[in-house]
């Protein structure tokens, strides 16, 4: 009989080692939103940074987008200070589980499972048939500032969100009943008006054969063997697969096994979750004449045809146009507001129909860029738990 490790590898799973912040930091201070988010206000993150003070804190392991040329001794700083919070203790180990996560929200409360992914049943490819695959194209040159970051960094700490076929509800279903009689290893409010988090630590054998079980039944009704379909983080799960594949090269066959670096810390969800809200990301174009777009591609920007349709044409007519710039919005009164200037055109569709998602990526493979967003804002992963890579 197999045992629950065997059974969660056939799936593309394993039970992470987890780090934590010891007893007594301030949660709410340590904890703080994906770098991705705010990229485009800075005062955001100023404000973020004032709060923190001298605290510790995720911050200092992690470098906003919105700094990124602008910070080059925070960014720099990155690997020492994880080095720093290992050796001190600020990070702890606390042992070998699984979290399961209520996140309160905007929408409502989502859950969600953090674990690992392994990275040799991923493949980002457009025409992918593996396991866990990409849902947007993922761009080749955002990659390699990425792997060169995880290369100096001991340690990971996710924003990645993977996606979960399960209409009926099943795993996130079986662990509500699990934490219901259970305290929560954590539960606080998270800073900048962005919600609360609570975590249980899960730890026996039984529960991570219950997981690999139910993980194993929508692998079996899966379409195209796509068990997992990526959310947010692409980039960061594609440098991960990256760097592995070069990391790999100089292990023994043992080695490879189970080496910290083949696997990426991740939190599954459920696209069925109700509080999980999908939104389109509108296009702007700025410094066009909006007719002569609309002429030349022949559609209507206030009724516009399926996105997978207009961006290859938007692309095209881009190349033929340098002096035209593509915006992603999100928001689509933003997308309009934005749009009003008279060298300006707002692209804005009315939704983004989840529930195809994984029958769209089976069928025809990855969505063009920018496709959508997984809820406003406020609602993105926080950084906390950690785990060692090297």
């Amino acid at each position: 009989m197999k045992t629950a490790k065997e059974k969660l590898a056939d799936v593309g799973a394993a039970v992470p080692r987890l780090l934590f912040p010891k007893e007594g930091i301030n949660l709410q201070k340590f904890a703080v939103i994906a770098c991705d988010q705010y990229s485009a206000q800075e005062e955001y993150w100023d404000a973020v940074r004032d709060f923190i003070g001298s605290a510790p804190s995720s911050l200092q392991l992690m470098m906003p987008e919105a700094w990124l040329g602008k910070e080059p001794s925070h960014e720099n700083a990155v690997p020492e200070h994880m080095r720093r919070y290992l050796a001190d203790g600020t990070l702890r180990e606390i042992g070998r589980g699984m979290m399961f996560l209520h996140r309160g929200t905007t929408t409502g409360v989502r859950r969600g499972l953090l674990l690992s992914l392994d990275l040799e049943r991923y493949d980002f490819a457009p025409d992918s048939s593996s396991l866990i695959r990409a849902t947007e194209k993922t761009i080749q040159e955002r990659l390699p500032a990425r792997v060169a970051i995880r290369s100096k960094a001991p340690l990971e700490m996710p924003h990645i969100m993977v996606l979960l076929d399960d209409r009926e509800n099943r795993l996130m279903g079986a662990l509500d009943q699990i934490a219901a009689g259970r305290a929560p290893f954590y539960d606080f409010s998270l800073m900048m008006d962005s919600g609360s988090l609570k975590g249980w630590f899960l730890q026996e054998e039984s529960i991570f054969d219950a997981v690999a079980g139910i993980l194993a039944q929508l692998k079996a009704q899966s379409r195209a063997g796509m068990l997992y379909a990526m959310g947010d983080g692409n980039h960061s799960f594609a440098a991960a697969k990256e760097y592995w594949d070069t990391r790999k090269a100089g292990l023994t066959a043992a080695q490879r096994e189970s080496h910290p670096a083949r696997f990426g810390l991740v939190e599954l969800v459920n696209l069925y979750d109700p509080a999980l809200v999908f939104e389109p990301i509108h296009r702007l174009l700025i410094g066009v004449d909006p007719h002569a777009v609309q002429r030349d591609l022949g559609f209507d920007a206030k009724n516009p045809p399926p996105l997978q349709k207009l961006q290859p044409q938007l692309d095209g007519w881009l190349d033929q146009h340098p002096q035209a710039q593509l915006e992603y919005i999100h928001g689509a009164e933003d997308c309009r507001r934005l749009g009003r200037a008279p060298d300006r055109l707002a692209i804005v569709w009315s939704k983004f129909d989840k529930e195809s998602l994984f029958s769209d990526i089976a069928r025809h493979g990855v969505l063009c860029r920018k496709s959508f967003s997984m809820g406003s804002a406020p609602d993105k992963r926080f950084y906390l738990e950690c785990r060692k890579i090297q």
